[in-house]
């Protein structure tokens, strides 16, 4: 009998599943919580990088704290910057409780990695002096994008060692709402090789490669296809997510498409609206295949509606498949972000 293990899977390599899949349902997510980067506690604090975040409680997510400037200028970043060796961390302890709980017989597994190249390089520097240094000191700044690439790319190998994961979501914005921040060539020669290089290093591993980039990105669909990658998420609707996943489902599996920024994360936005958005969604996006219904979550109640209308819309498919559905799991009450910066802060 098909698992929804089996049936997530088959949109991941771009075929259509039995029945809708979603990752709040069908998957198994962590932040490996022994990295130590980001917050190391509630307030203000500096992770192992030397860089500054604030996290108070009831934050989703931490931010780089207001005015840091780890680095000041790029051409001394080897002077100034050094990286950790990812061996030294305590895989075998944090892969055994951050895997607790999984259940890899009915579901996937998924370890997040964050941050980036491009991410990391402007918690560094700060936004301005990151994308002027991309074409103003392009040695350097190429050669320091290549470190940080080289540094993920050992936890890459240490996650696929003690957590084995079936896939990698690795984090990279490269957009705002209404373009990216970059121009293309820049992109494609700064970011483009070090990329590669993260791809090829989960491949090589036998795990799926999935590429969370906020904002749009949507001119850089057929370099991410160039790349290898397996999925995009959150792919927001300012990408105009049906006419992609038309044009390009055959090579890419989508993760996302619902219209966050209008509807679901609306202020004052009410279930009925979510409702809504999340069903059009689903009838819109699910025909064809290659999708996996998961809306970008700040706020955990987004997952009560979709949930509702995943059990609705794939009652009669569930059926069809003989495949019977665990009891409906109550809405989360923190996304998977919330949860490793909690844990992090709370040590």
């Amino acid at each position: 009998m098909v698992t929804a293990r089996d049936n997530i899977l088959m949109a991941y390599h771009h075929q259509e599943p039995l029945w809708v899949p979603s990752q709040t349902l069908d998957q198994n997510t962590c932040l490996p919580s022994i990295i130590p980067e980001g917050p190391r506690g509630f307030g203000v604090t500096t992770d192992i990088f030397g860089i500054s975040y604030t996290l108070e409680k009831g934050m989703e997510g931490p931010m780089v704290t207001v005015g840091t400037k780890r680095l000041d200028d790029v051409t001394e970043w080897r002077k100034e910057i050094t990286f950790p060796d990812p061996a030294d961390y305590r895989w075998e302890e944090g892969a055994a409780r951050d895997t607790a709980n999984w259940d890899r017989k009915n579901k996937i597994s998924s370890v997040i990695i964050v941050n980036g190249m491009f991410e990391q390089l402007h918690a560094m520097t700060g936004i301005e002096d990151a994308l002027c240094d991309l074409v103003a000191e392009e040695e350097d700044t190429y050669d320091l994008l290549g470190a940080i690439a080289d540094y993920r790319i050992k936890e890459i190998h240490l996650i696929a060692k003690y957590y084995k994961p079936d896939k990698i979501q690795f984090h990279d914005d490269y957009g705002s709402n209404d373009r990216l921040f970059m121009s293309k060539p820049t992109w494609q020669k700064m970011i483009k090789p070090h990329l590669k290089r993260i791809v090829d290093a989960v491949h090589q591993e036998g795990m799926l490669y999935e590429h969370h980039s906020c904002g749009y990105i949507a001119p850089l669909i057929e370099e991410f296809i160039e790349l290898g990658f397996d999925a995009l998420n959150p792919l927001q609707i300012t990408n105009n997510p049906y006419e992609l996943k038309k044009k390009y489902g055959k090579d890419l599996c989508f993760v996302g498409g619902f219209d966050n920024q209008h509807v679901l994360d609306r202020q004052g936005v009410t279930y009925e609206e979510r409702y809504k958005e999340i069903k059009y969604r689903i009838e819109l996006m699910a025909p064809g295949g290659s999708w996996v219904a998961q809306p970008a979550m700040i706020d955990p109640s987004i997952s009560q509606p979709l949930i509702d209308v995943l059990y609705e819309y794939n009652k009669p498919l569930w059926e069809k498949a003989g495949y019977i559905p665990p009891e409906k799991p109550d809405a989360l009450k923190r996304t998977v972000y919330a949860a490793a910066n909690e844990a992090s802060a709370e040590k």
